[in-house]
């Protein structure tokens, strides 16, 4: 009761602030400038040299985990409300087996080897680069030389490796770089096989259903759909798939990269450099018909700080390193922190299913609902914004995306969390639960308001958190233990689901003691 009692404090405090509390769509168009420094992103190795590269005989490590298995993983039952893309395995392969002899290049060196994985559409790796020198570095090339990516340093290493950038198909190539010719001490340590995603193969049984966003006909919510990117994050060894908004600032825009999401999309201790963002997965034309799109040519942005989160709301907030403006232009999307009124007409953007931008229109029809998660409810998501789609469905891989109010300038007033199983032509079970903006906004008013103040963060509902210390030796050790163990097997998998269902009633008796 004391405990509500402050909570209630905070928030009373932070209601009677003189902070704003809504904020309007900032839409930069795109340019001339803007699609050159997007083309020198996508070729840190200039692209007729990473195509040279490509034809040189190499080394090949070839992976069949996967082999024949699509089918079978897409039907595998969901290990989390995130749409799972890709399954992974631990391989820990080590520089020394994997590359040949150097080749002389310029004033360095260079290694050369292939990994790939049969049948995969899309291909990640998680790399050990602790033991990188001094102008040692390590660069990726995709399958058909479309895009390069690096170069990855000792700067960008840490104690559980990090995830490199997702390249599309079945094989992905690995450049190592050196001053001398000793060999970097590089360690692959695991690959994810995306099973899912970058294929328009999905039609659905009602014309326009789910609508692409190339048929609105709005022009501010067409700029308003450019503020959604499409997410993909680790889980264990494998990858999920949800959506996500950027957020402008009250005030004069600052072009802040703050991107606002869905928490359930975050398992287990992600780190924010491992969050991909992938901007502009969209059609031209409006139609249902598959369209080929370069994927290569999509710009991207990584994660760079957590700022907020709460899983009590099923909110994120965290910091990217970049925003860049495509060839469709960039917005930032307003936000609106009123109560959302049954009846009001809002609209989504999203990316359902890891296909191309989508967009549905409904209205709202609940407010201030809890979700219960499980039958004791002891896992819920609370205040939630119930909405139903009269036009237009969601799928896995649209939660976190925006509830935009259509009568206030779209303006975003919740995040997708959870929902019921859409089908095209029968609006009535069509039904969404947002996560409440509103409620939410006193964690980052400071990040979107000048002179706001945050209000204190939740305490993690995890025991063994509450008990060692949610930054302690105890604490990251046991989570390498689930992700790099526990998270490689189906029964770890369901071990580690069993005790997040139930820790949290005991996490919050134990209150703040750690002895």
């Amino acid at each position: 009761m004391l405990g509500a009692l402050c909570a209630a404090a905070v928030f009373a405090g932070a209601a009677g602030m003189a902070w704003a509390q809504s904020a309007d769509y900032v839409f930069v168009p795109p340019s001339a400038k803007a699609t050159g420094t997007l083309d020198a992103a996508r070729y840190p190795l200039p692209h007729a040299e990473a195509r040279r590269l490509l034809a040189l005989p190499m080394p090949e490590r070839a992976y069949t985990f996967f082999a024949g298995q699509t089918d079978v993983l897409k039907a595998q039952e969901p290990e989390s409300p995130a749409l799972e893309v890709a399954e992974g395995r631990q391989i820990d392969l080590d520089a020394a087996a994997l590359f040949g002899a150097p080749v002389r290049e310029n004033s360095g060196y260079r290694w050369l080897a292939r990994v790939s994985s049969h049948d995969a559409l899309a291909l990640r790796l998680r790399a050990d680069l602790s033991g990188f020198a001094a102008g040692q570095s390590l660069y990726l090339i995709g399958a058909e030389g479309g895009r390069s990516f690096g170069p990855f340093t000792r700067a960008q290493a840490r104690d559980r490796g990090v995830w490199l950038p997702t390249t599309l198909g079945g094989s992905v190539t690995l450049v190592l770089e050196s001053p001398d010719t000793v060999l970097p001490p590089l360690r692959i340590e695991a690959v994810s096989h995306f099973y899912r995603l970058f294929s328009e193969d999905s039609e659905k049984d009602a014309a326009l259903c789910p609508e692409p966003a190339a048929c609105e006909g709005l022009e501010a919510a067409r700029q308003v759909s450019t503020s959604v990117g499409m997410l993909i994050v680790p889980k264990g060894l494998g990858q999920v798939q949800c959506s996500g908004t950027l957020l402008n600032r009250a005030g004069a825009p600052t072009f802040d990269p703050l991107l606002i999401t869905a928490h359930h999309c975050f398992s287990g201790n992600v780190h924010p450099e491992d969050v991909e963002v992938i901007w502009d997965y969209r059609k031209d034309v409006c139609t249902l018909d598959p369209v080929t799109m370069d994927f290569d040519t999509m710009p991207r942005s990584r994660g760079s700080e957590m700022l907020a989160k709460s899983t009590r709301l099923d909110g994120q907030f965290l910091r990217l390193d970049q925003a860049p403006v495509g060839v469709y232009g960039r917005a930032w999307s307003g936000w609106d922190a009123r109560t959302p009124a049954v009846g009001d007409l809002v609209q989504g953007f999203h990316l359902p299913a890891g296909t191309s931008m989508k967009t549905c229109r409904g209205a709202v029809i609940e407010i201030e609902q809890t979700e219960c998660l499980d039958a004791l409810c002891a896992t819920r998501y609370e205040m939630q914004t119930t909405v139903r789609w009269n036009e237009g469905i969601t799928e896995g891989g649209s939660s976190g995306s925006g509830m935009f109010y259509r009568d206030l300038n779209w303006r975003l007033g919740g995040m997708l969390s959870n929902g019921t199983i859409h089908t095209c032509g029968k609006p009535a079970n069509n039904r969404d639960d947002f996560a409440s903006f509103k409620e939410f906004y006193p964690l980052i008013a400071c990040y979107l308001s000048d002179g706001a103040e945050c209000a204190p963060q939740e305490k993690s509902g995890c025991l063994i958190s509450r008990l060692f210390g949610a930054k302690s030796a105890t604490t990251g050790a046991l989570r390498e233990f689930r992700d790099q163990w526990l998270g490689a097997t189906p029964w770890g998998r369901a071990l580690s689901r069993a005790y997040y269902k139930l820790s949290p009633p005991p996490a919050r008796r134990s209150g703040a003691r750690q002895d």
